[in-house]
């Protein structure tokens, strides 16, 4: 999209009534209209041309408080400059009285740009480098989030050790929920999340684990609530009681989630040996050949992933256990390989509980040579 105030790009301003307060010198050049055609009249009506039907229903839709973005037509009325495919894109602008909020609509020419198909493509590649962005944006926000989250926990165990009122923990608890909400209406915007499987095209058996973005059935919580039930509560941070003989090995890019991922779990009674990528995971694998009970690992990482990082260390190790993180979504988890109804995964951001839990479930399970 050309930049806000370029001379390529027509601008309106328009308030709730969808009458037009301001244009720019590149609106009245664009549609050969003069300022007394435009200003005070209905935006759908200004010029006397027979505007695109879709329009005034996209801005009522912005009246909302959605953005939105299209194409549309104009449609041929005799008139100089009555035909053209547009793209809009609209916003709401809002203000202290919400009868003075206003619409900012900016009108791009795509005739301009070369034939349809070519600018059908530029907005295409707009879109998915969009999406990419998207993606990684929500990856990084997980991240932070479960360093949020884990934190709260340990302040709330804290707290209630010593007494104390709670209510600062369980306030950066619900501030992170509703982080989590926007991260999810920014994926779901850029069209990056797959419809959530029910029990009508699920063909597995397996029980999600606890942060799975599987869609959990009544008898699936029941069964999860169960093994949450063996692994332990949280209390004071004990996740169920300490074993002294398992050792995970922790693999995120991420420092402060290693840290707090190594402190809570090392509280459960684990030895946890931790690296920063999978080549670095690799390294201390072959320093700890039949050592290692549990791999528990981001997918997403430089230098070497999760993916290619679990096929290497199942050549030494064919019988390790792995369990997946990631902040990703799952279309983007099942485009880098990892089958999430088929492998042990824990969706970012998570509790200090539930990762516990997981881990608990799946060392629980009885070691399987990878095929």
């Amino acid at each position: 999209m050309i930049s806000p105030g370029s001379p390529h790009e027509a601008l309106l301003v328009l308030d709730t009534e969808l009458v037009v307060r301001a244009a720019n010198q590149a609106f009245y050049s664009m549609f050969r209209v003069a300022p007394e055609e435009c200003v005070g009249h209905k935006v759908y009506e200004v010029g006397g041309r027979n505007w695109d039907t879709k329009l005034r229903p996209m801005l009522e839709t912005v009246l909302r408080g959605a953005p939105q973005s299209d194409h549309f037509e104009l449609i041929h009325d005799g008139k100089p400059g009555g035909q053209a495919v547009h793209w809009l894109s609209a916003r709401l602008v809002p203000s202290a009285d919400a009868s003075d909020a206003t619409i900012l609509l900016a009108i791009e020419d795509l005739s301009t740009l070369g034939s349809a198909e070519e600018v059908l493509a530029l907005r295409t590649q707009e879109l998915h480098n969009f999406a990419d962005l998207a993606g990684r944006s929500a990856h990084e926000l997980n991240n932070m989030l479960t360093v949020i989250r884990i934190n709260a926990d340990l302040i709330e165990a804290t707290l209630n050790h010593a007494k104390l009122p709670a209510s600062e923990a369980v306030d950066i608890r619900n501030a992170a929920d509703r982080a989590e909400a926007l991260t999810k209406k920014l994926l779901l915007a850029s069209r990056r999340t797959l419809p959530q499987p029910t029990g009508l095209d699920r063909g597995v058996t397996t029980v999600p684990l606890p942060g799975s973005p599987l869609k959990e059935s009544q008898e699936d919580i029941a069964a999860r609530e169960s093994l949450e039930a063996q692994a332990g509560r949280v209390t004071g941070l004990k996740h169920g009681a300490p074993t002294g003989r398992e050792t995970i090995l922790l693999v995120d890019d991420e420092k402060a989630l290693r840290k707090l991922g190594k402190r809570v779990l090392s509280q459960a009674g684990y030895r946890v040996l931790e690296a920063s990528d999978g080549a670095m995971a690799l390294r201390i694998a072959a320093e700890e050949v039949g050592e290692i009970d549990l791999v528990l690992t981001d997918i997403e990482m430089p230098t070497l992933g999760g993916r290619g990082m679990v096929d290497e260390l199942h050549e030494m190790s064919p019988d390790i256990r792995v369990l997946f993180m990631s902040g990703y979504t799952d279309n983007e988890i099942l485009r880098r390989g990892i089958r999430t109804s088929e492998t042990d995964f824990l969706q970012k951001p998570f509790t200090a509980e539930s990762l516990c839990a997981a881990v608990r479930s799946v060392l629980a399970k009885p070691a399987t040579p990878s095929a």
